[in-house]
């Protein structure tokens, strides 16, 4: 091998190791959380009507659908942005917009229940999304009010991680109008988002 074959080949070896490098740099130790995963799983519950809200007992009206699937799983799945096995996403997805429509386009569904908006746009009805958009509206005035009344100041929270925090503690508490929200309210949402 000449010289000039021999420094090429050096140069290929030196580039590959920086590759391997720079990608043991960027690997994750774990998969990243889904936010909003549980709450946007359970709007295709609640759409469904099939089951009761999740302060009502969904947890258990779950668990009778399908005996091989244990409390703590479905509790990950509802409350925790824990996910299912994709195989058993998909299963679940089929199985609830069946009980939609039959124009419901399941991989879209799975998709925006991963991803939520605005990575997926919603499958969900014209009118249906109205309503999601002011659970919107109130989620960003719960927030507004508790970062205003507590002092909070922008440099301590992520906006997009407490915002979709605020969506799912909605949805648990079943606050969907501004009537619902009572002053009650304010320290739990404080203290769930906002720990200390």
């Amino acid at each position: 091998m000449n010289k000039k074959n021999s420094n090429a080949g050096k140069e290929v070896i030196e580039h590959n190791q920086k590759s391997i490098q720079s990608y043991g740099e960027t690997m994750l130790d774990e998969m990243p959380t889904f936010l909003g995963f549980s709450a946007r799983l359970n709007m295709l519950w609640d759409l469904t009507g099939i089951v009761p809200s999740l302060n009502d007992g969904r947890v258990l009206a779950v668990l009778a659908i399908n005996k091989s699937w244990r409390e703590n799983e479905v509790r990950g799945w509802l409350e925790k942005d824990i996910l299912p096995e994709r195989l058993e996403l998909r299963n679940m997805v089929r199985f609830l917009i069946g009980h939609l429509n039959e124009t419901a386009d399941e991989l879209k569904w799975e998709a925006f229940i991963l991803y939520g908006v605005p990575i997926v746009s919603s499958p969900i009805e014209q009118n249906i999304y109205r309503a999601d958009e002011e659970r919107r509206r109130l989620a960003a005035m719960i927030f507004a009010k508790l970062t205003d009344q507590y002092h909070i100041p922008p440099s301590s929270y992520e906006a997009d991680a407490v915002f979709q925090k605020c969506l799912a503690l909605m949805h648990r508490f079943n606050i969907y109008t501004v009537d619902d929200f009572q002053a009650g309210h304010l320290e739990p949402f404080r203290h769930y988002l906002f720990p200390d």
